[in-house]
């Protein structure tokens, strides 16, 4: 199932298309351990239940932009990728849930990569960054 984009970014803004408006969601922050404990082992059981949360969102017509957080290390290039992986791997599983209106971008994460790597499979994403709210278009 592939979502039509609601929000637009827009000067460093967030604006619902349907009406125009600027636009700020809640954050759901999601730590990075709760996804991976270790590589590429991926607790597909967290990741349902935030799935659920996210439909349940979605169903009460709330929105929120994901904050993935890098609560262990993330220092050198192996564990950066690792990182936005671990991310990517998120974004599959709750790719059905219209509530998400994108991800945050790590400061420490190279955003042109982060973004990059997102857009392949979720193109109506929009994400926050150091300049404010930005898509690109695909």
């Amino acid at each position: 199932m592939k979502l039509e984009r609601q929000f637009e970014a827009r000067n460093g803004k967030l604006y619902k298309i349907s009406t125009n408006e600027e636009f700020l969601p809640e954050k759901r922050t999601v730590k990075w351990s709760e996804v991976e404990a270790e590589a590429e082992n991926y607790n597909e059981s967290f990741l349902a239940s935030l799935r659920n949360e996210l439909k349940s969102l979605e169903e009460q017509g709330k929105f929120v932009v994901i904050d993935f957080v890098a609560d262990k290390s993330c220092e050198n290039a192996g564990e950066k990728t690792q990182f936005v992986e671990a991310t990517k791997h998120t974004a599959r599983r709750i790719k059905d849930c219209a509530s998400v209106v994108g991800f945050f971008v790590p400061n420490d994460i190279d955003k042109n990569l982060f973004i990059g790597e997102l857009l392949k499979k979720h193109n109506h994403y929009s994400f926050f960054t150091t300049d404010g709210w930005v898509q690109i278009a695909q």
